[in-house]
């Protein structure tokens, strides 16, 4: 049976001490590893915890009933009553500030000081930070008084950005962290870690929204494992692996979604040598799991990484075994998901979905035209308003099923810097494109221009479940999922949007591509690293926050942006000065085609795998952590 589609690479890394490398060849292409363990670290600052030290008062304001307006330097609007108070005052023998002075005395108040805030309120300082409880305290005196109109804490206010505390999300580790939630920024003067031209922003969309349970995405893929940063975050799902010798569970299809591993043996392919022709011997992959962290990690609870939705769910729907996913399968797992009647097989039906989806996120393909029975789902879904998001595929070349069917919305990877990865598909069918991470390992301009990976959740066991970790990892496979969050947020900001509508925001609210002097446009003579336009990338850049925006006002948004960054830098001028960055696309050979849900394995991809071999075969380390 043809593979699916995964990854382009994987790479997980000890994000503060270490780095320790072990490598295994992931189905379609690389698998780097890095083991990072579950991190036993200090909560860092965030916005949560900031949340609750606020609650500190520096001192009161307070406004009296009568309270004459304060004299300025400035033009009064009504002289003339601030006469008309100032003179009552000095007949009854007082200041301006005597009113309140005889209010704080009949309070136990005397040591605070005034001064004079807003039109006519007075700030009082007690030469202490006051506690939240010690301000409601003071507050409840001084409401007591008859006198007084109003009081309220001084209380800091911060910048309206949602800041998880998790610490793989932390700021200070954007260069190694998450730097993919980070909000949009550098330039070319910045050095290349410093540079996220190519990011979606979504931290400042949380400022909009931190995601709804009732926005749930599908994730059709590998299945879910345990881990911590996911409980309280997955929904029920479903097995759709149809064939019990690649299921890997020891049965076909049943109502458990959990991942058993994908991996296959030399025991495998020896013990049934036609099934598993074309399977490589390799590790578990754990793909489900690593999409399920990046849409919907538990968010500032102080362990691990962010999620895209904070209050995010994701409904597993397992797909794939060993060697991919069927297109049968496939099909019914779209069409469980967005909660339709699927077959049983035996004169009946499985049991209905409880959880029925507006997103389906699908990181499977295959190289091969899309067919009628994508299409017939693909449309009997988006007449439902559910909007399903595909991944490019990773051989540099054409764009692969079911991201080639119409009504998909299919997404393209970019690294960090904005410009297409040298893995990435591309071509017409692309809707939008957003990073999926670019391992500095392929490529001539690898070493300079790539990035790190995307730091999510994963599982450490190679064969079977293991500890839960965290991966950096590789491909279009995790730029789709970015997408299928965003669309999240779209539908938690505005559970009305129509299938259409989304799509359309998708594309109205992108940020036009990056540009280049220096690096060439994406075409088959160059189709690695390369320059996108909305030929061969789709509309231009996720914009989280503008999608959030145009979800809140579809029939009113208009796009702020309207350049797109030149990226030339002195990191450009080194990369192009090596040459080419890999070889022009060799023309697919008449009358080939894919099959099954993941296709034929590319060309590009096996003389990736034999690269790799060879690679991996002096730099495996003896164990992986």
């Amino acid at each position: 049976m043809p593979s699916g589609q995964r990854g382009a690479h994987r790479a997980t890394a000890d994000a503060v001490a270490r780095r320790a490398a072990a490598f295994s060849l992931c189905r379609r292409g690389l698998l780097v590893a890095l083991a990072i363990t579950l991190p036993q670290m200090a909560t860092a600052q965030g916005a949560r915890t900031e949340a609750v030290s606020e609650r500190a008062a520096h001192g009161l304001i307070v406004q009296l009933r009568e309270a004459p307006a304060h004299a300025t330097s400035h033009a009064r609007p009504d002289a003339s009553a601030q006469s008309r108070n100032t003179a009552r005052a000095a007949s009854l023998g007082m200041g301006e500030d005597e009113p309140m002075r005889r209010v704080l005395r009949s309070a136990g108040m005397d040591e605070a000081r005034m001064r004079a805030v807003g039109r006519a309120s007075q700030h009082l300082d007690f030469g202490r930070v006051l506690s939240g409880a010690e301000a409601a305290a003071l507050s409840a005196r001084l409401r007591a008084r008859p006198e007084v109109a109003w009081v309220v804490p001084n209380e800091r206010e911060h910048r309206l950005q949602a800041l998880p505390n998790d610490p793989y999300f932390a700021a200070t580790l954007s260069s190694t962290g998450q730097w993919w939630l980070q909000p949009v920024s550098g330039s070319s003067a910045n050095v290349l870690k410093n540079r996220l031209r190519g990011v979606p922003g979504i931290q400042l969309a949380w400022a909009l929204t931190q995601g709804s349970a009732s926005a749930p995405v599908a994730v059709l893929d590998t299945g879910i494992t345990t881990h911590p940063d996911l409980a309280g975050h997955i929904l029920g799902g479903y097995d759709f692996v149809s064939t019990a010798d690649i299921a890997g569970d020891g049965d076909g299809r049943d109502a458990d979604p959990g991942d058993p591993g994908d991996y296959v043996s030399a025991a495998d392919k020896s013990a049934n040598p036609a099934l598993f022709a074309t399977c490589a011997i390799e590790n578990s992959s754990w793909h489900g799991t690593d999409i399920a962290g990046m849409l919907a990690a538990a968010t500032s609870n102080a362990e691990g990484g962010a999620g895209i939705s904070w209050n995010g769910r994701v409904v597993p729907v397992r797909v794939a075994g060993k060697c991919g996913a069927d297109v049968a399968d496939i099909v019914d797992g779209m069409r469980w998901a967005a909660g339709l009647a699927v077959a049983n097989g035996s004169g009946g039906f499985l049991p209905l979905n409880q959880n029925p989806v507006r997103v389906v996120n699908i990181s499977f393909g295959g190289s091969a035209p899309c067919n009628a029975a994508y299409q017939d789902a693909i449309n009997e879904l988006t007449a439902r308003g559910v909007v399903v998001v595909a991944a490019a595929g990773n051989e540099h070349g054409a764009v692969a099923r079911p991201a080639n069917c119409n009504g998909v919305v299919a997404v393209a990877a970019l690294n960090r810097d904005g410009f297409k990865t040298h893995y990435s598909n591309f071509g017409s069918a692309i809707s939008v494109s957003t990073v999926g991470g670019d391992s500095a390992q392929d490529g001539v301009w690898g070493p300079l221009l790539a990035d790190d990976g995307l730091l999510t959740l994963d599982n450490h066991g190679t064969q079977a479940p293991g500890n839960a970790g965290y991966s950096r990892i590789f491909g279009t496979s995790f730029a789709a999922p970015v997408v299928a969050g965003v669309v999240s947020l779209m539908l938690s900001a505005n559970p009305n949007l129509t299938a259409a509508q989304i799509i359309s925001g998708l594309r109205r609210s992108a940020r036009p591509h990056v540009t280049s002097v220096k690096i060439g446009a994406c075409s088959e003579q160059n189709p690695t690293r390369c320059i996108c336009n909305t030929a061969t990338c789709g509309a231009g850049l996720l914009d989280a926050e503008q999608a959030v925006r145009f979800a809140l006002d579809p029939a009113g948004y208009l796009n702020p942006n309207t350049a797109g960054a030149s990226i030339d830098s002195a990191d450009v001028d080194a990369a192009v000065a090596l040459g080419p960055d890999l070889a022009v696309n060799v023309p697919p050979t008449p009358g080939a085609s894919g099959g099954g849900g993941g296709g034929a394995l590319g060309g590009g991809w096996l003389l990736a795998l034999a690269l790799a071999v060879g690679w991996l075969a002096r730099t495996r380390p003896s164990e992986r952590e």
